[in-house]
């Protein structure tokens, strides 16, 4: 399919489906400006709020906001889903079917990582053809044979005083791989720090600390701390040394990351994220709606916007697997405070196909509780995982662990989703962690140095409006924020008087499944990241 325009369901560059909130001559309307302060912020959001009340999409209105009210980073680069790339990456290590699901679990829960460790804001619209890549270079998460913990072996949260429960970034600490020298770990007398503690008031240590490095006769993990002093960084600092110590370049791998925004109204991107070393894909299509709710902003999954799509593709057990991780709705809280933080209620599911010929798959039903109207919010979740026959419709339907029998259930999810969440497996009492989020930090992005970027890449292009805002000069970066706009007006209007389809450049024109494929440019982007990232 050569036309974007012609794909159905695709949307255009000029489709306008939702009311346009413009002003009297037709252009964008702009929010009057705010100051840096909390208080102006509030006072313009509570204004903007009132006039968005009732609007069936907002994510997809002609509005411009003040620049003041942005955070400083690409839509982008905020909307990608690899904040622990380590936990991507080791999606297929198992050749058993049950623990790959888990894997693939981890990674669901992992992905909404940022708005666990970072406040919530508003990133900058993306442009039509504006595209963005990044990449890691780091050791995949490993599970300990013995107790089947997850081992993380690079960025360790380690909580600041008066760090918030959410929201809080801390810093970043490092580790060397807590495994047993036979399963390919340092010997004890070498290891050069341990895992820290959640808190320095706090007793509780990270759950995947395999026993052999516990002191005996305690029910507690209990560590010497003296390997603990270069760990705590400031906050948002990067810390000087290697933040996965002690692990050999050989155990690291490579995972990258592509996106391009496909469509302006409304905004849709296409993303890829690859690992070649460990054969794992996944695809996807980004598009959110977003409405008013009384004080918060209900955001969702739009039509284009079908999950995230994770492929195995190495040889051995599991190869040609493809799991298809849903989006849950959203909302947007603590408006009124200025400090945002969002809440999930809603059911999930993270469903397998392909692979073997055999006639059932593994297929996950989570569900994210209803949050109390008093109280602080508790962000629990439970659910199951169940075993479908391929050929059996009614059983790919289910949406609630209540609809699945329990002669089908293989084992059960409970917890909280920015804390920690256990599976326990059918016909077993012990509860066993299945990630720990306290434990996670967010890994740093490698990005190209700005004078090797395009024109179109995320960071350059909103170059500008970045600098101004982190000089807290909020007019100018209004400014130079409505000066990209209407270049992306002009050109529009430019395509549209010639007759000039908007292509995009590195996927292919098809995004009917919600699948995304890269085009020979984006081949190439990835394989040039991939070299960039590489030791020599």
């Amino acid at each position: 399919m050569s036309k974007i325009e012609k794909v159905s369901g695709v949307p255009t560059d000029d489709d306008v489906v939702a009311t346009s909130f413009t002003n009297e001559d037709g252009t964008p309307a702009v929010i009057s400006e705010a100051g840096g302060g909390d208080e102006s912020k509030i006072k313009v959001l509570m204004g903007l709020l009132r006039k968005l009340v009732g609007v069936k999409d907002v994510a997809n209105m002609r509005l411009s906001l003040p620049a003041s009210l942005l955070e400083p980073i690409p839509n982008l680069e905020y909307w990608q889903y690899a904040d622990r790339a380590d936990i991507f990456a080791a999606i297929g290590d198992s050749h058993d079917e049950l623990e790959r699901m888990l894997a693939v679990l981890r990674f669901s829960f992992s992905k909404e990582l940022k708005f666990v460790r970072a406040r919530l804001g508003k990133p900058y619209n993306s442009a039509l053809g504006e595209h963005f890549r990044c990449s890691w270079r780091l050791p995949p998460l490993l599970i300990d044979k013995q107790t089947t913990l997850p081992v993380v072996r690079t960025h360790i949260h380690v909580p600041l005083p008066g760090e918030p429960a959410y929201g809080g970034q801390g810093g970043s600490g490092w580790t060397t791989p807590v495994l047993r020298p036979e399963q390919g770990g340092l010997p004890p007398s070498e290891t050069s720090s341990l895992l820290s503690t959640s808190s320095k008031n706090s007793k509780r240590q990270p759950s995947s600390v395999p026993p052999s490095l516990r002191k005996s006769g305690s029910k507690e993990h209990v560590f010497d701390m003296s390997a603990l002093n270069r760990a705590i960084p400031g906050p948002g600092d990067e810390i000087e040394s290697d933040p996965d110590a002690g692990v050999k370049d050989s155990e690291k791998v490579s995972v990258v990351f592509l996106c391009e925004q496909i469509s302006h109204h409304p905004p849709v991107s296409a993303a890829y994220y690859g690992c070649p070393e460990r054969g794992i894909e996944a695809v996807g299509m980004d598009q959110i709606v977003a409405k008013v709710s009384g004080m918060s902003v209900k955001v969702g999954p739009g039509p284009m916007n079908q999950g995230i799509f994770v492929k195995i593709k190495r040889e051995g057990p599991g190869q040609g697997e493809e799991y298809r991780i849903t989006h849950p709705q959203a909302c947007v809280n603590g408006i009124l405070k200025g400090s945002y933080y969002g809440t999930i209620s809603d059911q999930i599911s993270v469903t397998c196909a392909g692979g073997s010929s055999g006639k059932t798959k593994l297929r996950a039903l989570l569900d994210y509780k209803d949050e109390s109207w008093i109280g602080k919010p508790r962000f629990l979740l439970d659910g199951v995982i169940y075993r479908y026959d391929v050929d059996d419709e009614e059983q790919l339907s289910w949406t609630r662990a209540k609809q699945v029998p329990k002669d089908r259930v293989v084992a059960e999810i409970e917890g909280q989703w920015m804390k920690t969440v256990k599976y326990r497996l059918k016909g077993e009492k012990e509860w066993k962690v299945l990630l720990d989020l306290d434990l996670l930090a967010l890994i740093p992005k490698s990005v190209r140095p700005m004078e090797e970027q395009e024109e179109q890449e995320s960071r350059k292009l909103w170059d500008p409006v970045t600098q101004q805002l982190l000089g807290k000069n909020w007019s100018q970066a209004t400014n130079e924020k409505l000066v990209i706009e209407q270049r992306q007006r002009d050109l529009s209007a430019k395509r549209k008087a010639a007759k000039d389809e908007f292509k995009p450049r590195f996927f292919n024109p098809d995004f009917e499944t919600g699948r995304p494929t890269l085009s020979e440019e984006g081949l190439k982007a990835v394989k040039d990241e991939l070299a960039r990232t590489r030791p020599q």
